[in-house]
């Protein structure tokens, strides 16, 4: 959608990239979400960008846990954590319309799904920047 500026008309065409998914397929900044041990064969892996993304949503919205993974620090979340940064990232991916940012959220919350769902996991997860 054009919008003006002063005199000149500016298009939103030149960052439909941020919206494709295929632009952040070979990041090298990656974000690792593991129980244990990164080396898991259910870790999971997200372009650093598109999870600083959520991140920085969850930031503006001012919720709780999300916003505590910004660093470049591990961070290790419990169940009850767990259990906020599932809400938070159903709000997130509620409000955006961003397929990249949605796809990420989903991944994530899928994983946390699946651990609290084991009604006797009292473990927690690490997200850890690479």
């Amino acid at each position: 959608m054009p919008m003006r500026g002063h005199d000149a008309v500016v298009t939103t065409d030149r960052f439909a990239d941020r919206l494709d998914p295929a632009t952040y397929a070979d990041d090298d900044g990656v974000v690792g979400v593991f129980e244990a041990d990164p080396s898991e064969a259910d870790a999971l892996w997200f372009s650093d960008r598109l999870f600083r993304r959520l991140v920085l949503i969850a930031t503006a919205y001012e919720l709780h846990t999300l916003p505590l993974l910004e660093g470049v620090d591990p961070v290790r979340l419990n169940r009850a954590m767990c259990e906020s940064l599932s809400d938070e990232l159903a709000f997130v991916a509620n409000r955006v319309d961003d397929a990249p940012t949605i796809e990420t959220a989903q991944y994530l919350s899928d994983y946390i799904s699946a651990r609290l769902r084991r009604h006797s996991w009292d473990g927690a997860i690490t997200v850890e920047p690479d």
